[in-house]
């Protein structure tokens, strides 16, 4: 069994005892990233520099662009409105992957931090924990998930409207 496969199974394993999860291995070129992200965490979100995993503390679309470049492989996470369960599986993940020598492997998560009720801007406290959601990077959400298969962003179950909340392991 080569290494991602390895990865996949853990995956499989962790996401077996969640509810309304769901995740795909994708090719890193299908993640599309947009300047457009950073204006709507600056002018429409209250945490906009109150968290080191928001800008503007958070690499720009431009840079993440090179970032991406560096890896051929990710793994797409997507669960029913529970940024808290993604965030720490793809962090999981992140770890066991270094585990099994992929040195490279980096999680991006969904929406804010909620690690701490107060970020400490001088210097992440919870550094084995946190990490910077795709969309504070300037990765574009809806464009990468759709390029994946996901064409929802919001659903309706039982008459209520609920957000699918995505994480992304990068690997290689």
């Amino acid at each position: 069994m080569d290494n991602i496969d390895k990865v996949w199974d853990k995956l499989l394993k962790i996401t077996n005892n969640l509810e309304n999860m769901e995740a795909k291995i994708i090719n890193i070129g299908t993640v599309e990233t947009g300047m457009w992200t950073l204006l709507k965490c600056k002018y429409g979100c209250s945490n906009y520099g109150k968290s080191l995993g928001c800008p503007p503390y958070t690499p720009t679309a431009d840079e993440m662009e090179k970032v991406l470049r560096c890896y051929d492989v990710g793994i797409l996470l997507r669960t029913k409105d529970d940024m808290g369960t993604i965030n720490k599986v793809v962090v999981d993940l992140e770890y066991f992957a270094l585990d099994i020598e992929f040195f490279k492997a980096f999680a991006l998560g969904a929406g804010r931090c909620k690690i701490c009720e107060r970020c400490n801007l001088s210097q992440c406290i919870h550094p084995k924990l946190h990490r910077p959601s795709m969309e504070a990077c300037g990765i574009d959400v809806q464009t990468t998930a759709k390029n994946n298969g996901y064409n929802q962003m919001i659903g309706v179950e039982n008459g209520e409207k609920f957000y699918y909340d995505y994480g992304l392991l990068l690997i290689d």
